[in-house]
């Protein structure tokens, strides 16, 4: 206790801005095996920063899942309600999430993304505008720019084949054949409907984001995290992400601890007999319809699972483009990713083969 008392007491000094501070790897490494106590000091310590150095002109960007449900209370807790939760509304999140979001403690405010005249925009016209969110974000962003960049030859051959430095930036060769796919893939889908609506946000009301980002997130945000800390004051994008060092495990610890509410849809927080925290319910809450990260989930995999839990959005994902849909069905077919249940196709009978009746 001792020693946790005396490094709080230095974190409580170190007002360090981390525009100052890039982490090296073994940084980055340090701060997530740190002990619960000095996590939360530090992070509390990094809330109260950002709050001061912009005036109290700051506001959390919002999504009623369970790292920004963790991430508003730690700011009511230490800065206060007069912090705004933004909640982008952008048609797509499950509807259990959409009301647990309007129940957020404090100041809220909801937005959504609309067009140069006002006009909402949907995941339809997106997907219909520039494609679909399939594999994942750096591969669906290589896609796109290998069909319709203004790439160099060195350039196109580099994302296709990698060069004399390696294929690290490279399109993987199993998703080269959506090159020339029948249908549109981009990442584009988030920066329509979720950057964009923060953007004008911030021109509007000239505050500064918090972002409940954690470093479970994936590689490249575990990257960006390394290379910046919690703390960006300056550069193209200016932000805190004051959680950016915290485990899924530690999230699902300070639910436990703090008796937190979360969203229905995560169902409940149980521990495995070595003391492992897991949800029963769904493990990540963003779009409903979005397909990045579903061609490596265990079936019943989110869409499977979205044909009993919500059969009108099923029914709306899967239905042809033509008749009003998102046309889901053809373009997850293509991919090689399941959809459909033997629930929602029918008992299968003996009946259904005639090659092999006697």
């Amino acid at each position: 206790m001792r020693t946790v008392d005396g490094i709080s007491r230095l974190l409580s000094k170190m007002f360090i801005k981390e525009d100052d501070l890039k982490l090296n790897d073994w940084q980055f490494g340090q701060r997530k095996y740190l002990s619960w106590e000095i996590k939360l000091q530090l992070t509390k310590t990094r809330i109260r920063e950002w709050y001061d150095n912009w005036g109290g002109m700051v506001y959390l960007s919002y999504s009623g899942g369970l790292d920004s449900r963790v991430l508003l209370h730690l700011i009511r807790e230490t800065v206060g309600d007069d912090v705004p939760a933004v909640f982008s509304n952008t048609g797509l999140e499950y509807p259990e999430i959409v009301k647990f979001a309007r129940q957020a403690s404090g100041e809220f405010q909801e937005i959504y993304p609309v067009d140069k005249d006002g006009k909402r925009i949907t995941f339809r016209k997106v997907i219909t505008t520039y494609g679909y969110p399939l594999i994942s974000k750096e591969t669906a962003r290589k896609v796109y720019k290998l069909r319709h960049g203004n790439l160099s030859e060195r350039h196109r051959n580099y994302l296709l084949n990698g060069d004399e430095r390696g294929s690290f930036g490279k399109l993987a060769d199993k998703w080269q054949f959506l090159v020339s796919a029948p249908f549109e893939t981009t990442d584009k889908c988030c920066e329509v409907m979720k950057k964009k609506p923060f953007d004008k946000f911030v021109r509007e009301t000239g505050r500064y984001p918090y972002i409940g980002i954690t470093q479970d997130e994936g590689f490249k945000r575990a990257h960006q995290y390394a290379h910046t800390g919690c703390n960006v004051y300056d550069g193209k994008t200016i932000k805190s992400q004051p959680m950016g060092f915290w485990t899924k495990q530690d999230v699902l610890r300070y639910v436990v601890e703090k008796d937190l509410e979360i969203c229905s849809v995560y169902g409940d927080i149980k521990q495995t007999p070595c003391g492992e925290y897991y949800l029963t319910g769904e493990q990540r809450t963003g779009c409903m319809f979005c397909a990045f990260g579903a061609h490596l989930e265990p079936e019943p995999n989110r869409f499977q699972r979205m044909a009993t839990a919500y059969p009108n959005q099923y029914q709306f994902c899967m239905k042809p483009v033509c008749e009003g849909g998102l046309g889901m069905a053809e373009v997850l077919d293509y991919v090689g990713i399941p959809w459909t249940t033997w629930e929602a196709q029918g008992q299968m009978s003996i009946m259904d083969f005639p090659e092999v009746m006697p």
